[in-house]
């Protein structure tokens, strides 16, 4: 990995601006393939064409989020990211080419294509989802959750801007934007976290866009059989995001059988951006302290309240309902992205695994939810009552799962120290080189200072809290650090500091780091 570009950047103002810019016109586009618009579904009389478009498209946008999540390498390549580009162009491609096709000639097209052109856009839309994933997996946890949030709010923004264009002008704005977000990407500027002094080391030659996200990318490069291991995810964990799908998929295909007019753009909009913002509130307040599961929970009083109405309301009410489920998935959807980023750090697993397998079955459920709205209307056997109470159904289920399967997963405890090798002949007994044998070294040390560290927090009875800024501040952090990575105030993390000190007794950081290293030297035997 590149010197020069840190994989963990506090991103700046600046590269904040131009990210959330970049990203906000990826889900303005998402927004506009998912839900109800004034150009794609005008002029399609009948219901199920809408929803089977919406099931090819997640097809599209489903397959290639599995084939991303297996790739082997556990990161995007070179030569992928140059893949993955042209599948986001070929969306733009598409748009502008089919749209404008009958925007000229008002003739249809056959299924068939339109159901090849839909599930290719998917792919595309998904490949420009993903390289602006690996984008912000360069920055900190914090800059990640402001960049999701913000990125959504503003793309409702431009959704909306899009819808209320008059023809064609909408379709050049949804063909446009995709290029514009790979323009953003490829002069996205990255500043490293902590720059160098202007004495110190010489300045290094930039790197170019391309060189950049690889490099940046490199540290999560985690092989896909060791992701696997270390990330040791349940059967359930697929399984409760493909039920979340279904629901949101019967909300979102109810709402294309409302009439579109400025009233329910606006209401998409703004449902949308609220999913968005209570999820930046909830990651600012519980990232770190919170399991993924309790999330989901969280989510249940939202979902009932938003199916019960839909059985027996009509009109503007249940108009209301669909577009609650919408604020929900967004919920959901940015939750999770922010959860499985953290997970897959913290659990030495590649973020395109993590995320992948959850896109893939979200969008899986998608795929389903649309298909039982397909049923309901292309064949009159069941009615929008009987839908909803399907997805009430589902919900039940759905609390079954979070409740009883072991949808976490498993956490990894410390692993167990092991003897080190004495010395350099140690290390040739077993063939290691050099290198392997620093390693591995550098392996000991590190779960030897854990211990050190957990000793000690259990004999001064330390709070979980305590602890978990007892760690940082035996590393040296300062108290802006910490607080970014436990999404605390400044004011908390010098009460915690104050009653770590006040417990071990100790009256400054030096004091405190001595106390490890005589821990050490006892464990040591010295």
């Amino acid at each position: 990995m590149s010197e020069n570009v840190s994989p963990r950047q506090s991103a700046s103002s600046a590269f904040l601006l131009v990210a959330v810019g970049g990203f906000s016109l990826f889900w303005a586009v998402f927004l506009s393939m998912l839900m109800r618009n004034s150009f794609l579904d005008v002029d399609i009389e009948n219901l199920w064409y809408h929803l089977v478009l919406r099931i090819a498209f997640f097809i599209g946008f489903g397959a290639c989020s599995f084939g991303l999540s297996r790739t082997p390498e556990g990161a995007i390549g070179t030569g992928q990211r140059r893949i993955m580009t042209v599948f986001a162009i070929l969306f733009s491609v598409i748009a502008a080419g089919s749209s404008a096709s009958y925007f000229v000639t008002q003739t249809a097209h056959p299924l068939a294509f339109d159901f090849i052109v839909w599930g290719l856009s998917g792919a595309g839309l998904c490949c420009l989802f993903f390289l602006w994933i690996e984008t912000v997996t360069a920055v900190s946890q914090s800059s990640i959750v402001k960049c999701l949030a913000l990125s959504v709010v503003c793309g409702c923004g431009f959704y909306l801007v899009i819808t209320m264009l008059p023809s064609p002008f909408n379709i050049a704005m949804l063909a446009i934007c995709p290029l514009i977000s790979l323009g953003i990407l490829k002069t996205l500027p990255r500043e490293p976290e902590d720059p160098p002094a202007a004495d110190s080391a010489p300045a290094r030659p930039a790197l170019s866009a391309d060189q950049t996200v690889e490099s940046a990318t490199n540290l999560e490069a985690i092989p896909l059989t060791e992701s696997k291991k270390n990330a040791r995810l349940s059967w359930a964990f697929g399984a409760i995001y493909v039920i979340y799908g279904i629901v949101f998929g019967l909300g979102s295909g109810s709402v294309t059988q409302i009439a579109g007019d400025a009233t329910l753009f606006v209401g998409i909009a703004a449902l949308a951006a609220l999913g968005a913002l209570a999820a930046f509130a909830f990651m600012r307040r519980f990232s770190g302290r919170i399991e993924q599961s309790n999330m989901l929970r969280m989510v249940f009083p939202f979902l009932v309240i938003a199916l019960v109405p839909m059985s027996f309301m009509s009109d503007v009410v249940y108009t209301l309902c669909n577009l609650l489920l919408l604020g929900a998935y967004v919920f959901v959807l940015l939750t999770s992205i922010a959860f499985e980023l953290q997970t897959a750090r913290n659990r030495k697993a590649s973020y395109l695994f993590f995320i992948g397998t959850s896109q893939t079955a979200l969008s899986g459920g998608l795929v389903i939810g649309y298909g039982l709205g397909f049923a309901a209307s292309a064949t009159g056997a069941i009615n929008l009552s009987m839908l909803s109470g399907i997805a009430l159904g589902l919900v039940v289920l759905l609390a079954a799962f979070v409740t009883f399967a072991p949808i976490e997963p498993l956490i990894h405890d410390p692993a167990p120290v092991e003897p080190a090798p004495a010395n350099g002949a140690s290390a040739a007994k077993t063939g290691e080189s050099a290198a392997e044998a620093a390693e591995r070294q550098a392996e000991h040390e590190k779960g030897h200072w854990r211990a050190c560290c957990a000793a000690l927090a259990e004999r001064y009875a330390l709070s979980p809290r305590e602890t978990e800024v007892f760690y940082y501040l035996a590393k040296g952090r300062g108290i802006e650090h910490i607080q970014n990575k436990l999404y605390i105030s400044s004011h908390t993390v010098k009460t915690h500091t104050y009653n770590i000190y006040r417990k071990m007794n100790v009256g400054s950081r030096e004091e405190l780091l001595d106390i490890i290293e005589e821990e050490k030297r006892a464990q040591r035997g010295e």
